[in-house]
């Protein structure tokens, strides 16, 4: 086999890797989307239209679902289509029918229509929205017809809200829209809608009626048409790929970042979303900064982690990178951020550009322009701004803790009771001050929130002056320096409590800082000396653990995105977390993994997709496939945060690296074995067919010479050719013994009986086996007068001796001498075989005791060997537990040594053969 004409060019390898990922592109199925500026337009019917004249051509074509609007006209296109019956799901009581995703998936068709992308799914499904359905049947690599309106676009939302004063809760993400291989806007014009809005060919008639008073106005949906038709023509700069156009390297890839911070406010939602379009527009990467204030326990309340939680899923769902940082100044946090992610451009909103103090002072973007004057920073205006930051407004610093009261009372209390003999020694005005100052101290540093501290602050002034100042139990005070005293006692009670807690809260942020890095660190540490793809797993779900304090479990995925059995990490089957029982390895659960596994998002609790599972499911991939799927616990309802999602989601993404890493070493190591088997057998069957030709030759074309000339050849000549018959075939069956012999030592089978054997009997033997073949060299043999035992296998040492004796017959001139002896050496014996011939060049000897190796120089008979004879040699001597090499002769030729274990006299039996 020829490998060098295997090689492949570096070119043509990097063209057949661009055509096979073309080739997964696809595999995946194309989104036709039939877009219109309001209800009533003929979207549904243009589809209907496009799928009959897809079935004319003879595409396989199915109606997943279709809305039934009770349009006579759309309805009698569904004739002649064949349709998959719509699921009835139970949705609060009342029975709907839903687009049925599985069955979609087994009929598996070239096309299926599924009307009304941004529909919201009936509770109990497997994703909460349509589009999520749309997205995995064109993972499973089915192509779709569906319909969407303008107002539905959620970059959008705000825009067509404020124009039609009717807010929209079902969305679609513009990248669904963007990421579309076709779009076709179907239009009429707002007058003739109208029209048909009145004749009943849309709503029935008082349904049309309240329509045309609100939605359905000229001036909305003259608007809304405006709107869609834009749209639809800048979906050619946000995605020119995915429209169709040929876009040259580099032409996309040179945008403005845009950096969005998100805060609470309910008003951030139109910041986000116009971040979005900023980010679209300026060919740009979206990312999302969430600044975290350092207080003591959650960094957010209740309600506010429900706000924050809300805006940062949006800015996801609009592609947006997020980035949790912690600090007490938001306006520093970006400043040092936006520079050191080499951003310039920042947005936020309005509500929380407020000044600082009661409507006085810098606004929030000019202190951030003051700390960065590089940025450029974009204020989004909200409705209601005013209202909704209100509402908002409502700090959880004034969260009522019994505990918190009864430690501000006690402090002061006893430093009442303290003061009380060192005001009757004369000591109040210097020393009883610095005991409630005190007081405030030990509050501050134990309190949970700094109000009571501040309290602790005003009942120690109030204490000092009601039992330590004059006139007595009073809250009158005789003496000018006493308002001085009440004032810095108050002021210096109030800074210590702030300074106290700042400090207090900030070296619990660091410790949470430094908790976190220390995860990620040791996780790159550990994945780092990881060798198996069970020991990733094992990381990662440890990792996680750490994070989180949640049981985890991890499953593998093989290559066909089969499922193994999990790795169960905590307490999990049937264990408590926070206090709800979770069966982490149920059906139920292993079916959400599966899903995982072959659509490699995420899904499970927290998510829109299979959003009643007990845990959340995250898929462990590299760069081609999924790797596994780790399922995290999630009890009562409760959430990952985003800061620790998105390290969750690091570690899992590092391990998935390594995995490849790993299972690449482990098929680049297959692969060198099965080459270097493949090029072991060419040179095999290579040198075999060289080595037999030969022998093989001169055995037929004697034969073919007696059976010709028989009766009139001399006795001479026929002894001749009987013996050149039986030397040839001699030298093929030690040719054959040497390759099974070789075959069994490689494979690890080389069968020994060692036992004590007469050393000088071995090399008699195989001196005799070789004298028939040695014409013209002298054999000679000194074993010594003593007798020498070793351990060993006598025929096996026989074939060695007989291969180093052949081998210096076939490499030196007729008339050299070859000389066998052996004698005792360190703790054995060695025994060697020299030759007078032109000896081993120095470059060779390293190599004369590989496989195949034959040297350079000629032989000394016709035959050329197949370098199996001294790696067969090697092999049986190290199996003995002995050593083999060659050395110079003096003044020339060469000396082939090996060494054997010698056995004791003492012990030797006599069943011994010698």
């Amino acid at each position: 086999m020829d490998f060098d004409g295997m090689r492949r060019d570096p070119d043509d390898l990097l063209r057949r890797i661009k055509q096979d990922e073309q080739s997964d592109d696809e595999t995946a199925g194309r989104l036709k989307i039939f877009f219109g500026y309001a209800a009533g337009v003929g979207k549904t019917y243009a589809m209907l239209e496009a799928a009959h004249d897809a079935a004319a051509q003879g595409f396989d074509i199915v109606v997943g679902y279709v809305e039934p609007h009770q349009r006579p006209a759309t309805l009698a296109l569904l004739d002649g289509l064949e349709c998959i019956p719509a699921k009835q799901v139970n949705h609060r009581g009342v029975v709907l029918g839903e687009f049925d995703l599985d069955a979609a998936l087994a009929r598996h068709p070239q096309i299926a229509i599924v009307d009304e992308l941004a529909h919201t799914n009936a509770d109990n499904s497997r994703h909460k929205k349509r589009y999520q359905d749309v997205e995995e049947l064109l993972r499973a690599g089915i192509n779709v017809y569906t319909t969407m309106n303008v107002q539905h676009l959620e970059s959008l939302n705000d825009k067509v809200a404020a124009i039609t004063q009717v807010p929209v809760r079902e969305r679609v993400p513009d990248r669904i829209f963007d990421q579309a291989a076709s779009v076709e806007l179907i239009d009429i014009e707002p007058d003739d809608l109208i029209e048909r809005l009145n004749a009943g060919k849309i709503y029935r008639s008082d349904a049309a009626a309240r329509a045309l008073a609100n939605f359905f106005s000229r001036k909305n949906l003259a608007a809304l048409r405006e709107i869609a038709l834009r749209r639809t023509a800048d979906r050619l700069n946000r995605n020119p790929r995915a429209a169709g156009l040929d876009v040259g390297e580099g032409q996309c890839g040179a945008g403005e970042d845009v950096l969005l911070f998100v805060s609470d406010r309910p008003g951030d939602v139109r910041a986000i979303r116009a971040a979005a379009n900023m980010a679209q527009a300026f060919h740009g990467n979206l990312t999302a900064l969430v600044v975290e204030p350092t207080c003591d326990g959650r960094p957010f309340g209740d309600e506010e982690e429900r706000r924050i939680r809300a805006n940062v899923a949006l800015a996801e769902e609009l592609g947006a990178h997020v980035v949790t940082v912690q600090g007490d100044d938001a306006a520093v946090q970006i400043a040092q951020y936006a520079p050191a992610a080499g951003i310039e451009r920042v947005v936020m909103g309005s509500a929380g550009n407020a000044r600082r103090f009661f409507g006085c002072g810098e606004t929030f973007a000019a202190r951030l322009m003051r700390f960065a004057p590089g940025l450029t920073v974009s204020v989004v205006p909200e409705r209601d701004a005013s209202r909704k930051v209100a509402a908002s407004a409502q700090s959880p610093i004034l969260r009522f803790s019994l505990r918190d009261v009864c430690l501000a009372l006690g402090a002061t209390t006893l430093s009442c009771a303290v003061a009380v003999p060192l005001f009757q020694a004369g000591l109040a005005t210097s020393v009883v001050p610095m005991l409630f100052l005190l007081s405030i101290l030990v509050v501050a540093r134990f309190a949970d929130t700094v109000t009571y501290s501040l309290a602790a602050a005003l009942l120690g002034m109030f204490a000092y002056n009601f039992f330590f100042t004059y006139p007595r139990f009073t809250f009158m005070a005789n003496g000018l320096s006493y308002p001085l005293i009440f004032a810095c006692l108050a002021l210096g009670g109030f800074v210590m409590s702030l300074l106290t807690v700042r400090m207090k809260t900030q070296a619990a942020a660091s410790a949470r800082r430094a908790y976190r890095t220390e995860v990620l660190i040791d996780t790159s540490r550990r994945l780092r000396r990881a060798t198996t793809v069970e020991q990733c797993r094992e990381i990662a779900a440890d990792q996680a653990i750490k994070l989180l304090e949640r049981p985890v479990a991890v499953y593998d995925v093989d290559t066909q995105a089969r499922l193994g059995d999990p790795v169960l990490f905590g307490r999990v089957l049937a264990g408590a977390s926070g206090g709800v029982l979770v069966d982490m390895a149920s059906e139920k659960e292993r079916a959400v993994a599966a899903w995982v596994a072959v659509n490699d998002e995420r899904a499970g609790a927290t998510t829109d997709t299979l959003a009643d599972s007990s845990c959340l499911y995250l898929p462990i991939h590299g760069k081609d496939r999924v790797h596994g799927v780790a399922a995290i616990a999630i009890a009562d309802g409760g959430e990952v945060e985003p800061f620790e999602k998105n390290l969750l989601v690091a570690i899992l993404e590092e391990a998935g690296q390594t995995m490849e890493r790993i299972r690449l070493f482990q098929e680049t190591q297959a692969m060198k074995v099965k080459a270097e088997t493949e090029s072991l057998r060419s040179n095999l069957l290579r040198s075999v067919s060289h080595d037999l030709r030969t022998p093989l030759t001169s055995i037929s074309g004697n034969a073919e010479v007696l059976l010709e000339s028989a009766g009139r050849l001399s006795a001479d000549r026929l002894d001749h050719l009987y013996r050149d018959i039986r030397d040839d075939s001699l030298w093929l069956v030690d040719l054959v013994e040497n390759l099974l012999a070789v075959t069994r030592a490689e494979e690890g089978r080389l069968d020994m009986h060692i036992q004590p054997e007469v050393v000088s009997d071995a090399v008699e033997e195989a001196v005799r086996h070789c004298e028939r073949h040695a014409q013209g060299h002298e054999i000679t043999v000194d074993c010594g007068d003593e007798l020498l035992l070793a351990d060993m296998d006598a025929a096996l040492i026989v074939q060695v001796l007989v291969n180093l004796i052949g081998n210096a017959v076939n490499y030196t001139p007729q008339g050299c001498c070859i000389a066998v002896s052996a004698h005792r050496h360190a703790s054995g014996l060695r025994i060697d075989v020299a030759d007078d011939g032109p000896g081993v060049p120095d470059a060779e000897k390293g190599h004369v005791f590989d496989m195949f190796y034959n040297g350079t120089h000629e032989r000394g008979d016709h035959r050329r060997g197949m370098g199996l004879g001294l790696a067969l040699c090697k092999s049986i001597v190290e199996a003995h537990g002995g050593h083999i090499g060659v050395r110079d002769a003096h003044p020339h030729g060469c000396v082939f040594w090996f060494t054997l274990p010698a056995t004791d006299m003492h012990g030797v039996g006599e069943g011994n053969r010698y």
